[in-house]
């Protein structure tokens, strides 16, 4: 792991000045490395401990923000059920907190869901590789790790799915394609939040594709803080390259907040 990079630690010193700031961070590729099975995956050490400390410190809101299902992100963050760090799973489909996010799963999105996911199975019969997670508003096709010309093709697939039904919605992440029948994202899910427990400044670490959707609404002028983590284009402010950095980031944020 490498220093963090001098304009970032002075950006997160003026963050933690803030009196009532929001740290929030995906899951996996962020404080969890990238693995072929997602349910293997497992935060780093110390990384857990760190975010709950920010959220035990007077005037912090801390957040996990993840496309997983909130049941799969509470038992591989290791999280306890009384932690007070917020989890908001599904893309923001669901949260360990009221959001007052107007997107319920009716009768008409659940037929949606139904649809989605035959499509999906229908996708991963013909690709016998390729994988399919059920979520509770949505379904993931998971290619990480099969041959490259069948990810390719599982992908394509996929991603013609809204054009079949437009009340379906694609977001392509990495080896992943997600359907979603209700219409939310990391960006909505934490404006919600930040609304919800009144704080003054967000900070955001993400690696992929669907967190560019919390970066796109997270302005530098507005005191905000964005991270990508890893390479690849993106709307976010700042860069570090590895799981390692990021987990570095929350431990200066914390050290700044305790000084």
């Amino acid at each position: 792991m490498a220093a963090l990079p001098v304009h970032l630690t002075e950006a997160l010193a003026v963050y933690a000045g803030h009196p009532r700031p929001l740290v929030a961070t995906d899951f996996d590729g962020v404080l969890a490395p990238l693995v072929d099975d997602p349910m293997s995956a497992r935060p780093l050490p110390g990384a857990m401990e760190t975010l709950a400390a920010l959220a035990e410190h007077p005037g912090v809101t801390a957040a996990l923000v993840s496309g997983r299902d909130l049941a799969s992100l509470r038992t591989l963050s290791g999280l306890p059920d009384d932690s007070p760090v917020v989890l908001i799973g599904s893309h923001g489909a669901e949260s360990s907190v009221d959001l007052d996010i107007s997107a319920p799963l009716d009768h008409h999105a659940h037929d949606r869901l139904l649809a989605a996911t035959a499509y999906v199975d229908e996708i991963v019969a013909g690709h016998p590789d390729a994988r399919v997670e059920r979520k509770p508003a949505g379904v993931v096709l998971h290619t990480r790790g099969i041959d490259a010309a069948q990810a390719e093709s599982a992908t394509a697939a996929a991603l013609r799915i809204p054009d079949a039904d437009p009340g379906i919605h694609a977001m392509q992440g990495k080896d992943v394609v997600e359907l979603t029948v209700v219409p939310v994202t990391k960006g909505i899910a934490l404006q919600a939040l930040s609304r919800v427990a009144s704080t003054d400044a967000t900070l955001y670490l993400g690696d992929d594709a669907t967190d560019e959707k919390a970066f796109d609404v997270l302005r530098t002028n507005e005191g905000h803080v964005t991270i990508k983590v890893g390479e690849g284009a993106t709307a976010a402010q700042h860069r570090v390259l590895e799981p390692t950095d990021a987990v570095a980031v929350l431990r200066e944020v914390l050290a700044r907040r305790t000084a």
